[in-house]
């Protein structure tokens, strides 16, 4: 937002005079005063300096650390200086939804460039202009295949928080929710034929412990039993490996806060959702077309707007509001400045850090957990020594994996990572074993 500049008394006595009341408490007349705030308890102003300093010293209360491996969902990726240039412009900052397309235009035309490029990245025909979290976009994706078929079927290797939204989201509408077992951390093919009367199928790759899914198999035998595929991807990893519209998944979704977002705490953070044609109408939010005027020249419209906006007007904010907006911008940013290339390279790196810091550890005793081939992330394996090993790398500043048990720890390497960061942090691992 702009420098905020509070109003002088003079000015605010103007403004009363202007609508014609003495005060600002003749607003709240008819509000019985027994029901009327209390005086707020609150300390007296400070200046600039003093607010800075204040602030700062909060902050120092925060633990910082220079090496992380911890994912999980949330991943820590660099951000090219230009993305935030642009993303921090007030013309962006404080754009809301473009409900008026004549003046809204610049913010129509990003929200399309949006779509084009998660189109591209997943070779899916259609996107929409994102959600909450990849979390949220998966409930809506499954939402959009159990209209008649009133079962989802997933697995037990799926992020934990999107598994619990997935439930959040289908039990009210009456849709079963089955989850399968995996079989050594992957999906087990074999339970998709079991069952009977499925609307989809929702699978994640890489799974929630780094594993890549045999997506080909799995979209082949959903499709022969009449179910959908909805697969939710890590959109970094789409650099190297297959997009769902290569092994015919019908909806696409994921997280995309690795595309040029911090990890602010765990948000905002965007949901991605692109779709076969034959589905967008069944798509919740909005899409935004390109089409010409009457002069000819190119212009921007919401083609489609959410399925639930004139009739739930509380739950369209979830698709309409302008954070989300503003982060699928900066998704869009990153995409344009890193490129196909970049994105590559990115992945790679993630990928060839992972591999290798995976074949350290099982040098100084720090097992694999699956033989399973992954991406940047994976599992391993040191009996009852979880929590010492984790221990052992915070004390040393080094933020390490999620921990899965006090036997297992999932470990996520990314691009921002050095050789000789990993090396340290396995010869700390190797000293607790």
């Amino acid at each position: 937002m702009s420098d905020y500049l509070s109003i002088t008394e003079k000015e605010k006595q103007e403004m009363l005079a202007r609508i014609g009341v003495q005060s600002t408490e003749e607003f709240y007349q008819d509000i019985p005063v027994r029901m009327r705030a209390k005086k707020l308890n609150l300390p007296e102003g400070k200046s600039t300096q003093e607010t800075c300093e204040f602030m700062e010293g909060l902050s120092k209360l925060n633990k910082v650390y220079d090496t992380v491996f911890l994912g999980a969902g949330c991943y820590k990726h660099y951000i090219p200086p230009v993305v935030k240039a642009i993303t921090g412009r007030e013309e962006f900052l404080t754009a809301y939804t473009p409900y008026q397309a004549e003046m809204s235009q610049g913010i129509l035309q990003s929200i399309f460039e949006y779509q084009t490029m998660i189109c591209n990245l997943t070779k899916m025909d259609v996107s929409n202009a994102s959600h909450y979290s990849g979390a949220t976009a998966a409930a809506e994706a499954c939402l959009m295949c159990t209209e008649k078929a009133k079962k989802v079927l997933t697995f037990d290797n799926i992020n934990p928080d999107t598994l619990e939204v997935l439930k959040t989201y289908l039990a009210p509408r009456g849709v079963k929710l089955i989850i399968s077992k995996t079989k050594d951390g992957r999906a087990n093919i074999n339970a998709l034929k079991k069952v009977e009367g499925v609307g989809c199928v929702f699978v994640q790759t890489p799974n929630f412990y780094g594993l890549i899914e045999n997506a080909k198999t799995i979209s082949k035998v959903v499709h022969e039993y009449g179910a959908k595929l909805v697969v939710s991807v890590n959109p970094i990893s789409l650099g190297i490996l297959e997009a769902p519209g290569d092994y015919d998944a019908d909806i696409a979704v994921g997280e995309a806060q690795p595309l040029g977002m911090d990890m602010n705490f765990g948000g905002p953070f965007l949901g991605f959702m692109a779709a076969k044609k034959d589905l967008v109408r069944k798509m919740p939010g909005r899409i935004v077309g390109e089409t010409v005027d009457h002069d000819g020249n190119r212009a921007y419209v919401l083609t489609l707007q959410a399925r639930e906006q004139h009739i739930r007007r509380e739950k369209a904010s979830s698709n309409i509001c302008s954070n989300q907006a503003h982060c699928a911008l900066t998704a869009s940013v990153y995409l344009a400045t890193v490129g196909a290339d970049g994105l590559r390279e990115v992945a790679q790196s993630c990928a060839s850090y992972a591999h290798y810091m995976a074949t350290a550890l099982e040098f100084v005793g720090a097992k694999p957990k699956y033989s399973s081939e992954f991406f940047h992330e994976f599992v391993t394996v040191t009996p009852g020594k979880a929590k010492r090993v984790l221990q052992a790398l915070d004390n040393a500043g080094i933020l390490g994996g999620w921990l899965l048990n006090d036997d297992e720890i999932l470990w996520c390497c990314t691009e921002v990572l050095t050789k000789e960061e990993i090396d340290k942090a396995v010869s700390l691992v190797g000293g607790v074993l």
